[in-house]
């Protein structure tokens, strides 16, 4: 007989999974019961990382060690002082109006993250970059939830709002499909003032459990075990939550197919939890062997075994004379030693937790021995195995909220004016519409951990790398490269538009112009004027040099306005003549239109030579 087998069929593409309180709630509940362990073990690490103090039995000393504590602080530290950059990458071939568009996306990410950060200082919380790097060193996992709304300007004009938020994954549950999750859910108590703060909704108690759930459908919001939100389409067709794990480890089961929540996104703390009590047992025993040792205590021998010293004397406290019988003696009680393995087990949890943690003392600064090169570069490799799976997560953090705001800028977002500073440091204030946004943008964000390196010897290998060994051959690498692979620059492309900056600035009618400019604001206007005719519309005879003696009366004006003496230095640093010139017979560079060896052109013509 043929075996029959039932058809399982999809559900109606309206059916909603997560439409009642109950429903939302149960699931939450059995994900909360899957990560008990995970959970378990981010409330120990918090006492770790906050110096929770050990225990002991009562009459026995208690050691805490700061060692858990100035860890947490060194690594996050170095998470939060990382050089990050954020661009837009390019093809080769990209035309100039691509790239004009790709600097006004990257204006755009800017001023939203700037928007971000700004509600987080308002609200007395951490920036967005450091709430990040904090929970993957405390947590080893980062939730973000990230929505695009619209409200109204102070002048009544719609405006896009950046919404962003950092959960404490201790206490946000989720689950994850074939693209992306499948839901997300934050749990947070709330007082009864911020939730009508925040909800206008009035609660009985002094505070209420509140739950923020999103499916790929609907956001809801339950107070209490009530609906103070019914499932609402978000009008997204996905789950607008993000999450993260530090470390490289997929997910992956136990044999009987459980999961290994426990060991995927690990603290900074996976591999030397196990050190630190046992450390602090073996440093408590010791001070309570100190303890007795300083306390004494004696044995009073007699005949009958019932002799005593009065009550308050202490035999050991100052000299005294003390009168016993001649069948009578009292010898001090011998105090134990610490056994002799105990140096042992202490150099065996020392190299266990200087494995399991950054190297001390080089980590710590607690060397001042010159190092090499290749010293350096082990101890940078130490130290960047710790740091680089918290880097990591921050830089693919960073790079969904990007393309996540891009997305629903670009879906539903309304024309904005977005502030802040660029990569130069420069502010900016420019108008970017929905249209603006290209979605098939590449962003690319790097975070690179300040550690300790040989800047002088990069720099020269740079060079050497660069630099044609003879007319005819080729440099091993190009400027770019050089840039990027050895000296290990922030942002190679920002750096090759600053040295491009600093060449038209130099520039002689620039730098005029810059004159003429800081003149004027100096209070010198017919310094300025005299300065301003020597240049002379395009396409006219080549401009003059400035004279010496014009050039020196504006440098000493400059040079009484400490706004203005920087641009006096830097005009008398040009003026300097170059430490050697070409050997004699070398065709001089003539002035700009002129062919190589002409002389300078100024304003009285030049006399013939005697």
């Amino acid at each position: 007989m043929a075996k029959t087998y039932k058809v399982l069929k999809p559900a109606d593409a309206e059916f909603e999974l997560f439409t009642t309180v109950a429903e939302i709630t149960t699931v939450i509940d059995e994900k909360e019961q899957d990560l008990a362990i995970l959970r378990n073990q981010m409330d120990d690490d918090f006492d770790l990382l906050t110096l929770a103090p050990s225990t002991a039995e009562e009459g026995y000393n208690v050691y805490t060690s700061p060692a858990p504590g100035n860890y947490f602080d060194k690594v996050q530290d170095g998470v939060n002082r990382s050089e990050i950059s954020i661009n837009i990458k390019l093809s080769a071939t990209a035309t100039d109006e691509e790239k004009e568009k790709a600097q006004l996306g990257e204006k755009f990410i800017w001023g939203a993250l700037d928007q971000i950060d700004r509600h987080f200082r308002r609200i007395g919380e951490p920036s967005l970059r450091k709430q990040i790097s904090w929970y993957g060193c405390a947590r080893g996992r980062v939730n973000l939830r990230a929505l695009v709304l619209a409200r109204k300007s102070k002048g009544g004009k719609p405006e896009a709002k950046f919404d962003a938020v950092v959960w404490d994954p201790l206490h946000t549950f989720f689950e994850v499909g074939e693209d992306g999750l499948v839901w997300i859910a934050n749990k947070r108590r709330l007082t009864k003032a911020q939730i009508w703060a925040k909800f206008g909704i009035k609660t009985k108690g002094k505070d209420a459990m509140v739950i923020d759930f999103y499916d790929q459908k609907n956001n809801s919001i339950i107070i209490d075990n009530n609906f103070a939100k019914e499932p609402t389409k978000h009008g997204l067709d996905h789950v607008p939550g993000y999450f993260g794990a530090v470390g490289s480890m997929p997910t992956v089961t136990y044999m009987d197919h459980e999961p290994t929540h426990e060991h995927r996104g690990d603290s900074v703390f996976n591999r030397a939890r196990g050190v630190y009590a046992p450390r602090n047992q073996m440093m408590g025993r010791l001070m309570d062997i100190a303890d007795r040792s300083v306390v004494g205590s004696i044995v009073h021998k007699s005949r009958d075994g019932k002799k005593a010293l009065p009550d308050g004397i202490d035999p050991f406290r100052t000299f005294q004379e003390i009168t016993i019988d001649k069948d009578e003696s009292i010898e001090p009680l011998k105090v134990p030693g610490a056994p002799e393995i105990t140096g042992t087990i202490f150099s065996i949890l020392e190299g266990d937790l200087s494995q399991s943690t950054l190297p001390y003392p080089l980590s710590y600064g607690g060397t001042k021995q010159a190092m090499s090169g290749a010293a350096l570069g082990v101890l940078v490799e130490g130290t960047r195995s710790v740091y680089s799976p918290r880097t990591h997560v921050l830089e693919q953090s960073y790079v969904w909220l990007i393309e996540e705001l891009f997305s629903q800028y670009k879906a539903k977002g309304v024309t904005t004016t977005m502030r802040g500073y660029d990569f130069t440091g420069d502010y900016f204030s420019v108008e970017i519409t929905p249209d603006d946004i290209d979605l098939d943008w590449y962003v690319v964000v790097n975070a690179e951990p300040k550690l300790p390196r040989d800047r002088g010897e990069e720099i020269q290998m740079a060079l050497m790398a660069t630099e044609k060994r003879n007319p005819g051959s080729q440099p091993l690498m190009t400027y770019d490269t050089a840039r990027e692979d050895i000296l290990q620059l922030r942002d190679p492309a920002a750096e090759k538009d600053k040295i491009y900056i600093q060449q038209a600035e130099s520039l002689e009618p620039i730098l005029i112009a810059k004159i003429v400019a800081a003149l004027k604001k100096a209070g010198k206007p017919d310094l300025a004027e005299e300065v301003l005719m020597l240049l002379k519309p395009p396409g006219t005879a080549p401009k003059p040099q400035v004279p010496t003696e014009l050039l020196q009366a504006a440098v000493e004006a400059l040079a009484q306005n400490p706004e203005t003496q920087p641009l006096a230095e830097a005009i008398v640093k040009s003026m300097q003549p170059a430490p050697s010139g070409p050997p004699p017979g070398t065709p001089q560079g003539g002035p700009p239109g002129e062919p190589p060896g002409a002389p300078p052109v100024t304003q009285q013509p030049q006399q013939p030579a005697m």
